[in-house]
């Protein structure tokens, strides 16, 4: 018998084993992935096409409201200093007791400021007794009533003396130089000063006078 003749394969076949080659290894591939694989019914993986719960989290806590300020809290911001040109925001409207109207009274401040060039005083009725011995003065009785927001009238007089005046005896001041002279002083000199006042028919001060403290 002669020798046994194998046939060298042919250029084509060698090409096809090729390409069934690179088309196995392509698929195995897509199977080791698997990620946003269709899984035969048509719809993607879901976990690739739902959205990042930490993200939707970070969001409604950027959105939060800030946590609101205890009522009774100070704030950081007071001032013993003169107040804005506008006055506090929670005075109430100027009206004094009908009683006053055309009257006199003694009383005690509570706050005073300016505002739309008109100055305004917090007044409470108070009582006074003269001191006598070694040190001449004046006694201050405080009220217990509430206080009461009124308005001066645009030429009411202030009359100050020591401490808020410069002397002993009353000498003529501006609505302003007395606004700035009361909040210049101590807030508890401030607690203790005294004065007569005087109202016209409508209500309004038309004559303010700082009872004298040495």
């Amino acid at each position: 018998m002669g020798p046994t003749v194998f046939a060298s394969p042919s250029p084509r076949h060698r090409a096809a084993a090729r390409l069934a080659a690179l088309a196995l290894t392509v698929l195995a591939l897509g199977a080791c992935s698997g990620e946003g694989a269709d899984d035969g019914t048509g719809r993607a993986d879901a976990a690739a096409s739902s959205p990042a719960p930490a993200t939707a989290s970070a969001s409604a806590s950027s959105s939060a409201p800030p946590p609101a300020r205890r009522s009774g809290t100070p704030s950081s911001s007071y001032s013993a200093q003169p107040p804005a040109s506008d006055g506090p925001s929670d005075a109430p409207s100027p009206k004094a007791p009908a009683r006053w109207a055309g009257g006199k009274q003694f009383v005690q401040v509570d706050n005073a400021w300016i505002k739309d060039g008109r100055t305004y005083l917090s007044v409470r009725s108070a009582r006074r007794e003269a001191l006598t011995g070694p040190i001449e003065g004046w006694e201050i009785i405080p009220g217990k009533g509430p206080y009461t927001t009124v308005r001066m009238a645009p030429e009411g007089r202030v009359l100050l003396s020591v401490p808020l005046g410069d002397e002993s005896v009353p000498h003529t001041y501006s609505q302003a130089q007395f606004i700035t002279r009361w909040w210049a002083l101590p807030a508890p000199e401030r607690e203790w000063q005294g004065y007569d006042v005087s109202f016209d028919l409508n209500g309004e001060v038309v004559r303010l006078q700082s009872l004298y403290r040495a």
